[in-house]
């Protein structure tokens, strides 16, 4: 079966990931300025946590490190020195999820904040839970020191935060190397080598339990900056766009479209006529947004029904339950005692 990747011409990568990998080489002896030149990147472009830089100039400087770093396997090396703080949103988001799955999830919804360099995919195979990585240009001379460096990053980043973390196996695109040993000692695990994927195998268990840096409230706060962040990236959908921005208002009360559309740098009238040759309307997603994001807290978390409607924009607890009770046919309380994980406190 193939797995080609389509690459958007505006695929781009996440200004904080790129500084990260800077200042790992930095750590490691290798000259930042002239990384940047050789990548034709400049601190401005690198300022704004939030910000995007092209993949192309990403790709130029994961080959310039390959060019310079000492080391039998360079991208090991620089996956043992990223640290996942500079990553910003996305990494504090993965780090306070309250469980490995609910990390997962959040990883598959919010990657393209990370890069547009390749899809993360998720398979269960057994009892075996296999995080599968399939990049764009997997024959650029770059990709294999960018993907080493990327699973690197996750089994560091993985361990600490999970009680009895370890790996069942690690899969790689490329042939075996002659010395194993910095494989050993970063995956500790079974290696296949010339895989059809990059892949590592965790055990299924795991992921339902807890993260140690587990906090709720953060994630809420951090979801809503992904979601605003993800409707802004450029190959998006004006509905998914219109989405992640619902998302962000929500948090303030009352959405306003006319604030909405002049986000989006259209008029009112635009917004409806884009949104309608969408198939949808904006009263239509809000609607899809408020009842998403209900649902979620009544499965998820012990908040009393009238603060997620106050959560949810909903100036009277009355109408959230009334509207409520148009969606699913039950009351918010039905639905916490039916699909929640314990009663509102």
């Amino acid at each position: 079966m193939s797995h080609a990747i389509h690459e958007s011409p505006q695929a781009s990568v996440s200004a904080s990931l790129t500084q990260a990998i800077l200042h790992a080489a930095s750590r490691l002896g290798l000259d930042r300025q002239t990384l940047l030149t050789a990548c034709g990147l400049h601190e401005g472009q690198l300022a704004d946590p939030d910000a995007r830089v092209p993949f192309s100039a990403q790709e130029a400087l994961w080959r310039e490190l390959d060019a310079r770093l000492q080391h039998p396997e360079p991208g090991l090396l620089l996956g043992r020195s990223l640290t996942p703080g500079p990553f910003s949103v996305l990494s504090y988001l993965l780090q306070s999820s309250a469980t490995l799955g609910e990390a997962l999830t959040a990883a598959l919804r919010y990657q393209r904040l990370g890069g547009e360099g390749g899809e993360l995919h998720i398979e269960e195979r057994g009892e075996s839970l296999l995080l599968l990585y399939r990049p764009l240009h997997p024959q650029h001379p770059a990709t294999r020191i960018r993907v080493l460096a990327m699973m690197t990053c996750w089994v560091q980043m993985t361990m600490p935060l999970l009680d009895g973390f370890h790996l069942l196996g690690a899969q790689f695109r490329h042939a075996a190397p002659t010395d194993l040993a910095p494989y050993r000692e970063v995956f500790a695990c079974p290696l296949q080598f010339a895989a059809a994927d990059y892949a590592i195998a965790l055990p299924r268990a795991l992921r339902d339990v807890p993260l140690v840096q587990a906090n709720p409230p953060l994630q809420q706060l951090l979801r809503q900056h992904a979601e605003a962040l993800l409707a802004r990236l450029p190959s998006a959908s004006l509905s998914a766009r219109v989405i992640g921005l619902l998302g962000e208002q929500l948090a303030h009360g009352e959405p306003d479209r006319g604030e909405l559309a002049r986000a989006l740098l259209l008029s009112e009238r635009t917004l409806q006529r884009r949104l309608a040759e969408e198939g949808c309307s904006y009263q239509q997603l809000l609607a899809d947004t408020r009842r998403q994001l209900a649902e979620q807290h009544l499965r998820e978390g012990r908040l009393p029904a009238a603060e997620i409607a106050l959560l949810l924009g909903y100036s009277e607890p009355s109408v959230f339950f009334r509207a409520f009770r148009q969606w699913t046919g039950l009351t918010p309380g039905e639905y916490r005692a039916r699909h929640g994980s314990g009663p509102a406190t």
